[in-house]
């Protein structure tokens, strides 16, 4: 049976307040899985695992972090020109 791996990847404001957040998850090889297929192929798999979902992750929440400051951007400039 597998197990879950999750990586939460938070940009947090200087009172704390998350401006955006990104989960990823991936399943993970248990006991019954490394004892089945050996403890190289299953940290592999581990491995690959953490890999991918932190790429996710981290690219997910960059693209909501410059969309976000760009939409703020923006809003200044069209303050700025009335």
């Amino acid at each position: 049976m597998s197990k879950k791996l999750k990586i939460t990847i938070e940009i947090e404001n200087e009172d704390g307040e998350t401006l955006v957040s990104e989960t990823s998850e991936r399943e993970v090889p248990y006991i019954e899985e490394i004892e089945k297929e050996g403890f190289r192929a299953s940290f592999d798999k581990y491995e690959r695992a953490v890999l991918e979902s932190r790429k996710e992750a981290s690219d997910k929440v960059s693209s909501e972090y410059f969309e976000l400051i760009s939409e703020k951007k923006r809003n200044q400039s069209q303050i700025q020109q009335k």
